[in-house]
């Protein structure tokens, strides 16, 4: 007897009970259904398409009933279409410019791929014949460029502009380029 209240005093005053199985079954389902639910979320997270925003359905929606007209508007539309064509104009995507940056050091570079859009037909074809000219008075341009200059949202406007001016130039009064559009800017 004095053997069980020793043992009693060193194992904190009670006996050890067993944990039932029961306790064990309960936490297991519950780790399990935590599991499960965040692969679920995870899933449609990662996995799921995307829905379009809502104006993208709206859009969708309005263009489907445009699309069956009476066959007289056939015709009027078909017009239309080839009016917003000619308004658009021809646009060249260029080869990406990779070129670093006039920072000190020279840690810094400016990937830059963009496309222009001209006019006329005839335009796009003298910018093709004209391209290694065009691609060095950009190159010019861009390496002269620090990070500062063209991190805001002003300095890209105005690097655009120049851009603008640089292809114009370089097409000697052949013509004019419309726009220029950046379709990627990246700088590290």
């Amino acid at each position: 007897m004095a053997e069980e209240e020793m043992e009693m005093e060193v194992d904190g005053g009670e006996k050890k009970k067993k944990k039932s199985p029961l306790l064990k079954i309960i936490i297991l389902v519950v780790l399990l259904l935590i599991l499960g639910a965040g692969g679920f979320f995870g899933w449609q997270y990662f996995m799921a398409e995307p829905e379009p925003p809502a104006e993208d359905k709206a859009k969708a929606e309005d263009a489907q009933p445009a699309e069956e007209g009476a066959p007289g508007e056939k015709g009027a539309k078909a017009k239309d279409g080839e009016k917003a064509k000619e308004a658009q104009g021809t646009v060249i995507n260029l080869e990406p410019f990779v070129v670093n940056l006039a920072d000190h050091g020279g840690k810094r570079y400016l990937r830059l791929s963009l496309a222009v859009d001209a006019k006329e037909e005839k335009i796009r074809k003298e910018i093709v014949a004209r391209m290694p000219i065009i691609r060095d008075s950009v190159l010019l341009l861009l390496t002269s460029k620090s990070y500062g200059e063209i991190s805001n949202v002003s300095g890209k406007l105005r690097l655009r502009n120049e851009v603008l001016q640089a292809f114009n130039r370089a097409l000697a009064g052949k013509g004019s380029v419309h726009a220029v559009y950046f379709t990627e800017f990246v700088v590290q």
